[in-house]
């Protein structure tokens, strides 16, 4: 049985969450506080990944809401101390599931994320494909990178 759990995060651990993207985008990569929680916040599904024998501490989030035909996915973030364990790709993989088989997503055909550009790699082990230029964001090379949502399970 696995130690972690992947799920759509209760109001308490969106708190933590919020701390996590805190920790991880404003304190260690540098980013600005006030543009960390913004506008897509309350609009957005946030998923967490816990873990059990950790009092179900909040290692690992993302956010995904709808963007005309791309469910949007954001913020995707993994404590330091938990990354290199494939729990980022575990967030990914249940949230691939969830836009599948929820029909708040069912206009979406593509799952869609703006990625560091020094990160890419790791989504397109994860399916996603990098289109388009890289641009900058808060001084940060990004690029758009897109998966193909597969609706065929609802």
């Amino acid at each position: 049985m696995s130690s972690y759990s992947v799920h759509l995060a209760s109001p308490s651990e969106y708190e933590e969450a919020i701390a996590l993207r805190i920790h991880v985008f404003v304190d260690i990569q540098k980013f600005p506080l006030d543009e960390e929680i913004d506008e897509y916040d309350p609009l957005a599904q946030h998923f967490v990944i816990t873990h059990k024998e950790r009092a179900h501490k909040v290692v690992g989030t993302l956010r995904v809401y709808t963007a005309g035909e791309n469910a949007k996915i954001g913020r995707v973030a993994v404590s330091p101390e938990y990354q290199g364990q494939g729990l980022g790709k575990r967030l990914l993989e249940h949230l691939e599931k969830h836009l599948q088989q929820d029909a708040a997503f069912k206009q979406c055909k593509e799952a869609k994320l703006g990625s560091q550009y020094d990160k890419r790699v790791f989504y397109e082990k994860c399916g996603f494909v990098a289109r388009g230029d890289i641009y900058d964001e808060l001084g940060c090379p990004h690029i758009w990178m897109y998966k193909p949502i597969n609706h065929t399970m609802i």
